[in-house]
């Protein structure tokens, strides 16, 4: 037993060896506790898999990023800044269409955009992906770019102007600039709605 005085003289008795193993005990089940809380179940969180290649403007698309599905997590399309715009316009005798899915959840901003700008309309058929119609892939603050030597292909398998409907598929390869680093994106598809 310990004894211990008070400042005003009042004596208080401790038995200190029951006192350290409560304690130990109190953090031991407060550590359990906090490990036990954070842990997340995985059937909780099922793993991605590519949305339908629909024809319905169901604001959905999805890829494969070097063989790993990425789906699109903003699906409505929005006039925000970094929302999933999907755009087609008729601008200074050009014709333009900007096709943008955005997955917000990623931390880094993972965005894919097929950018085309063309003297002639654009119709269901296929678009090469080259230096000048852009497919693009965004990673953390790097930009991935067709070029002469990176393209890939746009199939627009529906464009429904009076509904503002675009539906296709999607694949191209896009070199990082600055240190020639490159990223492959398969299985592509789209299936939005467009202002």
């Amino acid at each position: 037993m310990k004894f211990n005085f008070n400042r005003f003289g009042e004596c208080f008795i401790f038995k200190t060896s029951y006192n350290l193993k409560a304690m130990k005990s109190f953090l031991l089940t407060l550590s359990l506790i906090g490990i036990l809380s954070s842990c997340k179940d995985k059937n909780n969180d099922p793993d991605p898999i590519l949305p339908q290649a629909t024809q319905t403007g169901a604001d959905t698309g999805g890829a494969l990023v070097n063989g790993k599905i990425w789906v699109s997590k903003i699906e409505k399309s929005t006039v925000a800044a970094l929302g999933n715009n999907t755009t087609y316009e008729f601008v200074n005798n050009e014709y333009s269409l900007k096709i943008h899915l955005r997955n917000a959840e990623n931390p880094s901003g993972n965005t894919i955009q097929i950018v085309m700008v063309s003297g002639q309309d654009f119709g269901v058929g296929d678009y090469p992906l080259t230096e000048n119609d852009h497919g693009l892939y965004y990673h953390s603050s790097q930009m991935y770019s067709t070029d002469h030597d990176n393209i890939g292909i746009l199939s627009i398998t529906k464009f429904d102007k009076a509904n503002k409907i675009i539906s296709g598929t999607f694949s191209f390869k896009a070199k990082y600039y600055y240190d020639g680093d490159t990223v492959t994106i398969t299985d592509g598809r789209f299936d939005r709605k467009y202002q």
